[in-house]
């Protein structure tokens, strides 16, 4: 309808609407989505956000604290284990609607928490590739490597200054430097651990002998086929290859 936000379902008034990429939001949703998320309405469709919206209003209903990080200060975190869902708040109280994260969507930190470890780098694997040929000489192989995160050990204390990276389905979120109560770090760190999926066992890598074993054999069969084409054949005999006599 016209005169509703696409995105929340509020009003639409003259007064409170904002431009989307390809429509227009309401005032209300283009302002969480630019102080919560840094995310500009104006670069954004009006689908994604309407989406990213209803994702949010699903774990507005299912989110029901079962940890929290608070030492007293106004500023706490709380936690979801059961639907791998946290948010920040403040006991003063913050009547607008709650940004909730997914474990998921935690992409990256840096703290100064001692005893824990800043990620710098949360991409990365190994890879190996082999490749050879045996057409007209010797097999070549090619291994090569890709390194994963880097980790720096760093010492605790009861505050902890902490940025965070998110990786949302809008794109690229952080949140700058904030003063977080002692444990934010360890609670990221965890939800970096709990992302990592189960993979299948690689096939045994053959070792170096069966690969010189290999190499021989088709070194052999290509010196086979090779003297093969180059030696002369006799003429041949009708009456010899026949048995019969002339």
């Amino acid at each position: 309808m016209a005169n509703t936000c696409p995105v929340c379902g509020g009003k639409l008034g003259l007064l409170n609407r904002e431009k989307s990429a390809d429509g227009l939001i309401c005032a209300s949703c283009s302002n969480f989505f630019y102080s919560k998320l840094g995310f500009r309405a104006a670069k954004q469709p009006t689908a994604a956000l309407a989406d990213y919206w209803a994702t949010l209003e699903q774990r507005r209903k299912v989110f029901k604290e079962t940890d929290s990080i608070y030492d007293g200060d106004a500023l706490f975190v709380s936690i979801d284990k059961t639907n791998r869902l946290f948010c920040f708040g403040h006991r003063g109280g913050d009547k607008s609607p709650r940004m909730i994260y997914s474990f998921d969507e935690v992409a990256g930190y840096e703290s100064d928490a001692p005893d824990d470890l800043t990620v710098t780098e949360t991409k990365g694997g190994i890879g190996r590739a082999v490749i050879g040929a045996a057409v007209a000489g010797p097999v070549g192989a090619i291994v090569g490597a890709a390194t994963a995160k880097t980790e720096t050990r760093k010492g605790g204390r009861s505050k902890e200054n902490v940025s965070i990276r998110f990786v949302l389905s809008l794109g690229e979120s952080s949140l700058p430097t904030t003063v977080y109560p002692g444990g934010m770090t360890s609670f990221l760190k965890s939800c970096k651990v709990s992302q990592k999926k189960p993979q299948a066992a690689a096939p045994a890598a053959p070792s170096t002998a069966d690969e010189l074993l290999k190499f021989k054999q088709l070194l052999e069969i290509w010196a086979l086929l090779r003297k093969q084409s180059t030696t002369p054949r006799k003429p041949s005999c009708w009456a010899c290859d026949t048995g019969k006599e002339v």
